[in-house]
C-alpha cells in the first residue's frame, strides 16, 4: 500500500507536470497562430507599401510630365473657379464679337451706299463740268462769248478750206487756228520744220497769197447758203514775184472756169496779158476820167466819167 502510495503520487505528480506542459503548449500554439497572423499582415502592408510607392512614383512622374508639358497644377475646385470665369469672360466676348459683326454689317452696307453716292457724285461732276466747259465758252450776259465761240467754229471750217486753195497757190504754208483763241490765226511755215509763226512775220508777197486763199475760201463757205457769183480783189498783186504772180493768176482762172466773174483792181502792168476783159480808167482834163472796156478780141468801148 506505501507502494502504491506512492505510485500514485509519483503518477499525480506527473500528470501534474504533464498538465502543466499542456497548458504551455495550447499557450504557445496561440502565439504560434498569433504570430503567423501578424507575419501575414506584416506581408500585406509590405505589399501595400510598395504598391503605394509605385503608385506614388507614378504620380510623381505623371506630375513632372504635366509639369514639363505646361500644365497647371491647380486643384479640381480652382480649376472649376477658373473655368466659371473664363466661360462668363467668354459670354461677354461672344457678346462684343456679335454686336461686332452687326457693326461689321451696317458698314458694309454704309460702304455700298458711299460708294453708290460717290459715283452718282462723279457723274454729276463730269455733267456739271460739261456745263461748265459750255459756260466758260458762251455764257456771258450779252452772248458775247457764244459769238466768239461760234466765230471760232467758223473761222475753223474757214482755215480748212482756205488751205486747200493755199496748197494750189504755195506748198510752203499752211493757216492754223490758233488754238485756244476764237478768232486768231497763225501760219505753219513747212520749210522751217512746221514752225509755227504768226502772220504778221510774212512777207508782202506771202501774205497776199494767204489772204489771197482765205478769201477764196470764204467765198466758197458762204456759198452753202448762197451763192456768189463775183469775187473781187483789190491790189497786192504788186507784191508777188512773176512766179507768185503766175501762180495766183492760174488760181484765179481755175476759179473763174468753174463759173465764178473774178475782178482784179490793179496797177500791175504784167496783169494785161493774163486778163481777157479789162476795165482801164485813166484821168482826163478838168477832173474827168475815162473808162475803157477791152474784151478778149481787142475791142474797145470808151466813155467819160
Amino acid at each position: 500500500h506505501v507502494i502504491g502510495r506512492r505510485q500514485r503520487a509519483k503518477l499525480g505528480a506527473e500528470v501534474g507536470r504533464a498538465e502543466g506542459r499542456e497548458g504551455k503548449l495550447g499557450v504557445l500554439l496561440l502565439l504560434g497562430a498569433e504570430a503567423e497572423r501578424l507575419h501575414q499582415r506584416r506581408q500585406d502592408h509590405a505589399t501595400a507599401s510598395a504598391a503605394a510607392a509605385r503608385r506614388l512614383a507614378d504620380l510623381t512622374a505623371e506630375q513632372q510630365h504635366h509639369a514639363e508639358a505646361g500644365l497647371t497644377p491647380l486643384s479640381a475646385a480652382e480649376l472649376t473657379t477658373q473655368l466659371t470665369a473664363l466661360s462668363a469672360a467668354g459670354d461677354v466676348l461672344q457678346q462684343k464679337l456679335g454686336a461686332a459683326g452687326n457693326q461689321l454689317s451696317q458698314d458694309d452696307a454704309a460702304r455700298q451706299l458711299l460708294a453708290e453716292g460717290l459715283r452718282e457724285l462723279q457723274a454729276r461732276q463730269r455733267e456739271e463740268q460739261r456745263w461748265q466747259d459750255l459756260a466758260e465758252q458762251i455764257g456771258s450776259a450779252k452772248g458775247d462769248k457764244f459769238s466768239q465761240f461760234a466765230q471760232g467754229l467758223t473761222l475753223s471750217h474757214l482755215a480748212r478750206l482756205a488751205n486747200l486753195r493755199l496748197r494750189q497757190l504755195t506748198g510752203r504754208y499752211s493757216i492754223l487756228k490758233t488754238p485756244n483763241r476764237n478768232l486768231e490765226l497763225q501760219i505753219i511755215d513747212h520749210d522751217q520744220a512746221d514752225t509755227v509763226r504768226p502772220m504778221a512775220s510774212l512777207s508782202g508777197g506771202e501774205s497776199f497769197l494767204v489772204s489771197l486763199a482765205l478769201a477764196l475760201g470764204l467765198s466758197e463757205l458762204a456759198g452753202y447758203k448762197a451763192r456768189i457769183e463775183s469775187l473781187f480783189i483789190d491790189e497786192g498783186f504788186g507784191t508777188l514775184d512773176p512766179d507768185s504772180l503766175n501762180t495766183a493768176l492760174d488760181a484765179l482762172e481755175r476759179l473763174q472756169h468753174s463759173g465764178k466773174m473774178i475782178g482784179i483792181i490793179s496797177h500791175v502792168a504784167g496783169l494785161k496779158e493774163r486778163i481777157g476783159t479789162q476795165i482801164r480808167v485813166q484821168p482826163v482834163a478838168g477832173g474827168n476820167s475815162t473808162v475803157r472796156v477791152i474784151d478778149v478780141v481787142g475791142t474797145e468801148t470808151e466813155c467819160c466819167a
